[in-house]
C-alpha cells in the first residue's frame, strides 16, 4: 500500500488528546452494550448543532487545516481535536473545498483505517457536524456496540454493483447499512450509496474491512436525547455535557433516540 498515506510520524507530533470522561455510565440497547459518558467541556464548542446556530459562519475548517495540520498528502490533512469524545483521537480534513466525504477522500480515510485499525467516524452537517468541511474522526478504540447488534446479509436492486463488497444491515429499529471488503471496494461503494441516498444527512462509521451508514431523519431526537446524536452515539458512544440528562438516561430513550433520529429499518426481501 505505498500509494496509500503514512500518518505514523504525523501522528507522533500531535499532542495527545485530552479525552476523561467525568462520568461514566452503561446500558443495553437493543441486547447491545451502549456507553454514556459526561463530557462538560464539549459545551463550549463553538457552532454547537442546534436551533441557536446562525444559518452561515466562517470557514472554520479551511482555518484549521491551515493553521493546525501536521501533516498533508494525498489530498488529506491530520489534525488534533480540542473537544475529543474518544482516545487518542486525531482528525483528517480534505485539503480540497469539500462538504461532505466524496469518493477520494474515502479512498485515503478508508485505507487509513483498514491499515491502522481502530475507528473512524464522519458527521454530516445536519447530523452533528459542527463544521461544514468533510473530515473524519479516527480513534484506536474499537466499541462492541455494533459487533453485538444482530444482522442479516442484505440484497436490493438498488444497491450498487462493485466487485468485492457485500452488504448487510442490522436487525434493529433504524436503518444501518453495513458495506463489507477491501478499502478500494468499500469506497466506490460508499461514494455509489452516497448518489442514492434521499436523505440530506449521514453518519459513518468504518473500522478495518466494514463500513456503516446510518442515514439521518432527525439531528436532534429531543426529548430522548437532548443534543445533536452523531458517528459516535451509533457507535455505541452517548456524549452528554449536561450531569442531569446523563443520570436520568435509560435504555428506553436510547432506542427511541435511535428511532427518531434515523430513517426505517431496511425490510426483508
Amino acid at each position: 500500500m505505498q500509494d496509500q498515506p503514512d500518518l505514523s510520524a504525523a501522528r507522533a507530533a500531535l499532542q495527545p488528546t485530552n479525552y476523561a470522561p467525568v462520568a461514566r455510565r452503561t446500558l443495553e440497547v437493543f441486547g447491545a452494550q451502549a456507553e454514556l459518558v459526561l463530557l462538560p467541556g464539549r459545551a463550549t464548542r463553538p457552532n454547537r448543532p442546534g436551533h441557536e446556530r446562525a444559518a452561515f459562519g466562517q470557514d472554520r475548517g479551511k482555518a484549521i487545516v491551515e493553521t493546525e495540520a501536521s501533516w498533508r498528502e494525498h489530498g488529506l490533512a491530520l489534525t488534533g481535536n480540542k473537544f475529543p469524545f474518544a482516545r487518542a483521537q486525531t482528525v483528517l480534513w480534505s485539503e480540497r473545498t469539500l462538504r461532505e466525504p466524496d469518493e477520494e477522500f474515502l479512498a485515503g480515510a478508508l485505507a487509513w483505517v483498514d491499515v491502522r485499525g481502530g475507528t473512524l467516524l464522519v458527521n454530516s452537517i445536519g447530523a452533528a457536524a459542527s463544521i461544514a468541511r468533510a473530515h473524519a474522526h479516527h480513534t484506536d478504540e474499537a466499541l462492541p456496540f455494533l459487533a453485538q447488534l444482530r444482522e442479516r446479509a442484505l440484497v436490493a436492486d438498488w444497491l450498487p454493483n462493485v466487485d468485492g463488497a457485500s452488504y448487510w444491515t442490522k436487525d434493529v429499529a433504524y436503518c444501518l447499512l453495513g458495506v463489507r471488503g477491501c478499502a478500494s471496494a468499500r469506497k466506490q461503494a460508499v461514494a455509489a450509496l452516497q448518489t442514492r441516498r434521499l436523505t440530506a444527512a449521514v453518519n459513518l462509521i468504518s473500522t478495518a474491512g466494514e463500513t456503516w451508514l446510518f442515514p439521518r431523519a432527525v439531528e436532534t431526537p429531543a426529548p430522548f436525547f437532548p443534543y445533536a446524536l452523531g458517528a459516535a452515539e451509533a457507535w455505541g458512544r452517548w456524549c452528554y455535557v449536561d450531569e442531569g440528562p446523563f443520570l436520568a438516561a435509560t435504555s428506553r430513550d436510547l432506542e427511541q433516540a435511535l428511532r427518531m433520529a434515523g430513517c426505517g429499518a431496511i425490510p426483508q426481501a
